[in-house]
């Protein structure tokens, strides 16, 4: 694995006073659950492609994350993988998704120390509000930005963007997330960006990726 590019000159500076957040393996450690999706719908519809489910990244899209599993075999099973892994996912075991440890006691913090936060997720809209509705989050954030959440589906670095067009303040802050693509889109909004070394990338390529700072856990937010 290449090293990862630190920008020195942001190490040694307080946050400033907006976070935007990516949501699974940055707040909530969602792995258990999706593998369990996953590989459940997988031994249904293609069970040849079992160890693609064993093994996918957690964090793109259902869609991108289904193809990859089905391959070009078992592309035509898409929708149904779809249908079959919302059903199981959003209405049996999304309930059963824990944040990572002092996740709420952080986010409470932030807000007291009124620091505006925002939410930029891959992840569908409805289980991501399910959740932040279960946990009592919703009135930490000012925006839930969904892939899924407008008539087209969104990648990060578009998502991002809708934030800062909304709410200009986030310009000024950082985007904290645990996988490549969030560290090339937050490097591409021009926004410094926070590595969650606990979440689900840390094995990932990162050459060329510019971080501003890692945390080993959602309150070095705080301990800053």
């Amino acid at each position: 694995m290449h090293s990862t590019k630190y920008s020195r000159g942001l190490l040694d500076k307080p946050l400033n006073k907006t976070l935007i957040f990516d949501f699974d393996g940055t707040l909530v450690d969602s792995k258990k659950i999706i593998y369990q999706c996953f590989q459940e719908v997988t031994e249904k519809i293609a069970p040849l492609r079992l160890s693609y489910a064993k093994n996918i990244l957690i964090g793109p899209p259902l869609r991108d994350a289904a193809l990859k599993i089905l391959g070009q075999d078992h592309k035509n099973k898409l929708n149904n993988f779809i249908k079959l892994f919302i059903a199981l996912h959003d209405d049996q075991l999304i309930l059963n998704t824990q944040p990572y440890p002092n996740v709420t006691e952080t986010l409470k913090i932030l807000h007291e120390q009124n620091i505006p936060m925002s939410i930029a997720t891959n992840k569908r809209q409805s289980p991501t509000l399910k959740l932040i509705d279960h946990y009592g989050w919703k009135k930490y954030f000012k925006k839930i930005e969904c892939s899924d959440d407008k008539k087209k589906i969104r990648n990060k670095y578009q998502m991002i963007q809708d934030i800062l067009k909304t709410n200009p303040e986030f310009i000024y802050g950082y985007y904290v997330g645990d996988t490549v693509s969030d560290g090339i889109s937050s490097n591409l909004s021009k926004i410094p960006f926070i590595k969650a070394s606990y979440g689900y990338g840390e094995n990932q390529d990162w050459e060329g990726v510019v971080v501003a700072k890692k945390i080993n856990k959602i309150s070095d937010l705080i301990d800053d």
